[in-house]
């Protein structure tokens, strides 16, 4: 981003935004950047900064001599589902309200599949948490969280509910996560997803491996997700413009 700052750019971003969701645009086009940037007292360069990366999160689309138009559909906090997004945020998107229950804490043995995913040796030493999120007291999602002993610098407690999983490894192991891979795919229930999500055995559910690395790029935490087929649903926001390349 140049010579712009994270400050600086996020405070660009936030009038941008305010200003996106206050006012009206024919055709949704926006105005010259020439007047945005003197409209919000900033220089040209960072004002282009700040548009570029709006486009690259979806809120605008920028087309070359012809212009930059917003989109109104994409500017509800409903519809995105950015960081820091938990699944206590979905449930109170769709009317109901979150619960939490730690099922299991304890330490067990790197599977071959895990060891090679955190890239440890096999036997290694993992921390496993099993959590039971909930939609109005009902199960919603079942997961299992798996992260190297050796990088835990606070142990984890039964009574400690956090939501937010950046805050989570921030807390217990001094890591600042930088993103996540996830691999959906359907499975059948398996005897504890059955019984915790009160469904016949073999269910279709919506299942997510999610490997998140840290700063550094290294694997830090494995997480299965199990996802309840009435009680969990999300709308993810896809950046058809980006991805096209068009």
């Amino acid at each position: 981003m140049g010579r712009t700052n994270l400050s600086s750019y996020m405070e660009v971003k936030r009038r941008l935004l305010e200003i996106f969701r206050t006012e009206r645009f024919p055709d949704n086009k926006l105005p010259s950047e020439e007047k945005l940037a003197k409209r919000l007292g900033i220089s040209l360069v960072t004002l282009r900064e700040g548009l570029l990366m709006l486009a690259l999160e979806g809120y605008i689309t920028k087309r070359h001599g012809v212009g930059n138009f917003v989109h109104p559909s994409v500017l509800d906090p409903a519809n995105r589902q950015d960081q820091g997004f938990s699944f206590a945020d979905t449930f109170r998107q769709n009317g109901r309200e979150p619960g939490m229950k730690m099922l299991y804490l304890g330490m067990e043995p790197a599977d071959e599949h895990a060891a090679g995913r955190l890239n440890v040796p096999p036997g290694a030493w993992l921390q496993r948490n099993e959590t039971l999120y909930t939609a109005d007291g009902e199960p919603g999602v079942f997961t299992i969280s798996l992260l190297p002993a050796a990088i835990i610098k606070r142990p984890f407690r039964p009574e400690e509910n956090n939501w937010y999983v950046h805050e989570s490894m921030w807390d217990h192991c001094g890591r600042h996560l930088a993103h996540s891979l996830n691999d959906y795919r359907a499975v059948p229930a398996g005897e504890k997803e059955a019984e915790l999500f009160r469904l016949p055995g073999g269910t279709p559910l919506l299942y997510c491996e999610q490997l998140f690395y840290d700063l550094q790029d290294q694997p830090v935490l494995l997480n299965y997700h199990y996802f309840h087929p009435q009680n969990y649903g999300m709308r993810i926001l896809q950046n058809w413009d980006i991805e096209s390349g068009r």
